[in-house]
């Protein structure tokens, strides 16, 4: 999901290797302790991977939370850490070193600050009682490419590979971690009773749950693949957070949200959907991104990616693949380009195929191609850097010869966004609705656009289908909305 805060970091990090535009940002990070050090590690790869949501005020409010749970532990083993991953899937999970990461999806889901707090501190209490969790079995498998070239990955390097198999897959999704059941019902109790001590309703947490059970039944049980495949929950869940809530003697504090219609405030304009338009959108395989003004289109058929270091596409069997990323501030193409080709020359005897500068429209490029036939079936390897006003693209295409022709469409279908471009981007997102007096949720969908039915609406807000609503009363709907404005 290229962005114009984040987009360079990685993708720069994968090609310094090949192309010695070596980009270093920001100072070393602080030291961790052994103990710390894989949790430090795993979070590195979810934001660099996945991506963090930039709703600054909404991002503010779950950290208080959190901080205000972890002030509450009687000896608290780490400075934990809040944060809020872009993913539209209900989520949430804890890392060793106290990494807690919710995504927006299942902040979507909540109603109130206290079944927030009892979210966090159920993930606050997989760390204190040393929760090791266990990667699940869907990462991604070595190899991506069935390539038949020997010189290939000599020339592509490590650090590309490493990128596309990192330990949370290129499409995004987290490598999911599975607790037992023994553990979840430890986390319970402990999280119970964090919240409770915290000043929150200890039953709050089964609320989530709740909700979260009944969007499995609506959505056909997608929502497995998230939340519940990393937190196993049964009816029998949700009763025994209440049995062990009940008998619990709590004050409750002061919230940093004051009332029901701040705290919907804060959840109002979140992205609602697997599309954040801030990172660029796909429409159908045209990849349009606003903020940074350009756009590119891929093979048709090919499994497309949105990731925080780059945007690409992989065909299917495994054959080929076109990335784009950013290689630094704008500069002169020919220059990455020339050091590129010495380096090759110098390091791997091999000279370029093709060697010369395009223009992709206003803008002035550099086209490098690299050709492999030490295999049954020759390789292309062509590097595109394209320099626009805002930054210097890169995109690399390889793959057998046969898709030489798609990987150079996609490289130099490279261009500048129109204004009908982007006026053309819309994306869903949370909005507030007021009810007016005994108004029913169809009503107030059918007035305020709502793209929920009526079963969604109520899940979604905690409600009962057949609810007649007072006037006033705040009903989170769903709106498509205009990305640029």
């Amino acid at each position: 999901m290229i962005n114009k805060n984040r987009y360079l970091i990685r993708f720069c990090l994968c090609l310094s290797v090949l192309s010695q535009l070596i980009v270093s940002g920001g100072t070393a990070a602080a030291a961790v302790s052994d103990e710390e050090q894989p949790g430090a590690q795993a979070s590195r790869e979810v934001e660099e991977q996945i991506g963090i949501y930039k709703g600054q005020f909404l991002a503010n409010y779950v950290d208080a939370v959190g901080r205000r749970l972890a002030a509450s532990l009687d000896n608290p083993p780490y400075r934990f850490r809040f944060k809020i991953i872009d993913r539209a899937e209900p989520n949430a999970f804890a890392l060793p070193g106290g990494h807690i990461y919710v995504t927006r999806g299942i902040l979507a889901q909540i109603n109130s600050e206290d079944e927030l707090a009892g979210l966090l501190a159920h993930e606050i209490s997989h760390v204190t009682l040393e929760h090791h969790v266990q990667p699940a079995s869907d990462r991604v498998p070595p190899g991506l490419l069935a390539l038949p070239g020997q010189d290939v990955s000599a020339i592509v390097g490590d650090d590309l590979g490493e990128m596309i198999n990192a330990p949370i897959d290129v499409a995004g999704r987290v490598s999911l971690f599975s607790y037992s059941r023994t553990q979840e019902s430890e986390a319970d109790r402990a999280g119970v009773g964090l919240a409770a001590k915290a000043g929150y309703d200890p039953a709050a947490f089964g609320n989530v749950l709740d909700t979260l059970g009944k969007l499995v039944l609506l959505t056909g049980g997608q929502q497995k693949l998230s939340f519940y495949k990393s937190h196993p929950t049964t009816p029998s869940r949700v009763e025994n957070i209440d049995a062990l809530a009940t008998p619990i003697e709590w004050t409750p504090t002061r919230p940093f949200a004051a009332d029901h219609a701040r705290f919907l405030d804060r959840l109002d304009g979140l992205w609602w959907g697997p599309q954040n338009p801030s990172n660029g959108v796909f429409q159908g395989q045209k990849f349009v991104q606003a903020d940074m003004r350009f756009t590119m289109t891929f093979p048709d058929g090919w499994r497309l990616v949105n990731a925080p270091g780059y945007v690409g596409a992989f065909q299917p069997d495994k054959k080929a693949l076109v990335v784009l990323g950013g290689a630094g501030p704008p500069m002169d193409p020919s220059v990455p380009a020339k050091a590129l080709i010495m380096k090759f020359k110098d390091e791997a005897n091999v000279s370029p195929a093709e060697s010369r500068a395009v223009e992709i429209g206003p803008w002035s490029g550099y086209l490098v191609r690299f050709e492999d036939a030490s295999g049954a079936e020759p390789v292309s390897l062509s590097y595109l850097w394209v320099a626009s006003p805002r930054t210097t693209f890169n995109v690399i295409g390889l793959g057998v010869d046969e898709y030489r022709d798609q990987l150079r469409d996609a490289a130099l279908s490279l261009r500048e966004l129109s204004i009908d471009e982007r006026d053309s981007i819309y994306a869903d997102r949370i909005r507030i609705a007021e009810a007016e007096e005994h108004e029913s949720l169809s009503e107030l969908s059918s007035r305020s656009d709502n793209l929920w039915d009526d079963e969604m609406t109520a899940v979604m807000n905690g409600l009962s289908v057949d609810t007649e609503l007072e006037e006033g009363a705040l009903i989170k709907v769903v709106r498509r909305d205009r990305y640029w404005r």
